[in-house]
C-alpha cells in the first residue's frame, strides 16, 4: 500500500520522486524494492518513474531537475523548446545549469554544466526551474553545432517574439568563447532583420560583393500613393531592387504560395525590379546567384529611379548588416 503523502507527491512531481523523498514520505524500502521489480522503473540514478512506459518532455525534464537535487536550471534545446522554439527537435539532451561547486556528473540523457555565471532570472513553474529566454536560446545556439540550427533557433526566437536581439547579444557577451562564433553570426542575422535562414544566406551572399551596397532586409515599403506593399526579403533602396528568396520548403501551403506570387507581381506594379532565387541556388551555386543579382542591380543603377522608399523594418529600423560584432566573454 502506497501512503496518501507518496501518491501527493508524485502527482505534484508527474509520477517522478527521488528515493530520498520515497523514504522521507513514508514509503518502506522493501515496498519500493517490490514497486521497482514489477511496476516502477528507475529512469536516473536515485529517480524513481512510477511506471514503466516512455516519459513525457515534461516529465523527462522533472527527473533532470530530481537527479540534481539541488539549485539546478534546465537550459538549451530542452529549455528553449518549452520556451516556445519549434527549431528544437523534441527528445534531446537535458542540459543543465549548477554551481562550479556541485560534483555531479553528466548521466543518461542529463548533460550537466557547471557555470560561474548563473541565470539571474530562470522561470519558475511547479516542479521545473528553466534558464531564462534569452540565456536558453543563447545557450541553444552555442550547442546547435552547425551554423544553420543557430541561425533557425535565434531567428525564430526573434521574430516570434520569445525573446529580443538587444538581450541575446548581452548573452553573446556576457557568455563563453565556446560555441561564440555560431550565437555570433545568428544574433547578427537576428539584427539584420532575417525572418529566416534563407534569407540570412541571402544577405550573407551579398556582403561579398565589391559591387553591391549594404542590403536591408526585410524592409517597410510604401508607395508614392500611400500603398503599404509587401516586405521584400532583400532591398537595394538606391535603385528600388527587390531580391526575393522563394521556396515551397518555407510556405504553409498552396494558399501561402499564391500569395508570396501575387507580392511580387504587387510590387512590379509600382516599379519594383524583382529578382526571384531559391535556397537550393544560393546554395549550391552562390556565385552564380550573386552575379545574377550584381547584373541586375547595375542594370537598375543605369535607369531612372522609379518605386517606393524603403523605412522601418519590423525587426527595428531598416538595419544594415553589422560589421565587427564585439567579442564573447567567458562563462
Amino acid at each position: 500500500m502506497i501512503p496518501e503523502t507518496v501518491q501527493e507527491l508524485l502527482q505534484r512531481q508527474h509520477g517522478l520522486a527521488t528515493r530520498a523523498q520515497l523514504r522521507r514520505y513514508g514509503l518502506s524500502e522493501s515496498t519500493l524494492a517490490w514497486r521497482l521489480r514489477t511496476q516502477w522503473s528507475l529512469v536516473l540514478p536515485r529517480v524513481v518513474f512510477a511506471g514503466r512506459g516512455p516519459l513525457s518532455e515534461r516529465q523527462r525534464l522533472v527527473a533532470a531537475l530530481l537527479f540534481a537535487d539541488g539549485d539546478a536550471v534546465v537550459t538549451s534545446f530542452a529549455a528553449a523548446a518549452w520556451h516556445g522554439v519549434t527549431a528544437v527537435a523534441p527528445g534531446g539532451p537535458i542540459h543543465l545549469l549548477v554551481p562550479p561547486s556541485r560534483g555531479l556528473a553528466s548521466t543518461g540523457f542529463v548533460v550537466v554544466r557547471r557555470t560561474v555565471r548563473p541565470d539571474e532570472r530562470p522561470f519558475r513553474r511547479g516542479a521545473l526551474t528553466l534558464a531564462s529566454r534569452a540565456r536558453a536560446v543563447a545557450d541553444a545556439a552555442r550547442d546547435a553545432g552547425t551554423p544553420n540550427l543557430a541561425r533557425a533557433l535565434v531567428i525564430e526566437a526573434a521574430q516570434r517574439g520569445i525573446v529580443r536581439p538587444a538581450d541575446l547579444r548581452h548573452e553573446l557577451e556576457a557568455g563563453p568563447r565556446q560555441g561564440s562564433r555560431l550565437l555570433r553570426n545568428a544574433v547578427q542575422d537576428a539584427e539584420a532583420g532575417a525572418w529566416s535562414v534563407p534569407e540570412a544566406d541571402l544577405g550573407r551572399l551579398c556582403r561579398r560583393s565589391r559591387l553591391l551596397p549594404e542590403m536591408w532586409l526585410n524592409p517597410d515599403l510604401v508607395a508614392d500613393d500611400g500603398t503599404c506593399l509587401p516586405r521584400p526579403d532583400g532591398w537595394f533602396d538606391d535603385v528600388a531592387l527587390a531580391v526575393q528568396v522563394h521556396s515551397r520548403e518555407h510556405h504553409d501551403g498552396p494558399d501561402s504560395w499564391d500569395d508570396t506570387v501575387m507580392a511580387d507581381g504587387l510590387l512590379g506594379e509600382y516599379g519594383v525590379a524583382v529578382v526571384p532565387v531559391t535556397p537550393r541556388r544560393i546554395a549550391r551555386s552562390p556565385d552564380v546567384v550573386l552575379r545574377r543579382i550584381e547584373r541586375c542591380y547595375e542594370i537598375a543603377r543605369r535607369r531612372p529611379r522609379r518605386g517606393p522608399r524603403g523605412g522601418a523594418s519590423s525587426a527595428g529600423s531598416a538595419r544594415r548588416w553589422r560589421r565587427g560584432a564585439g567579442t564573447a566573454g567567458r562563462r
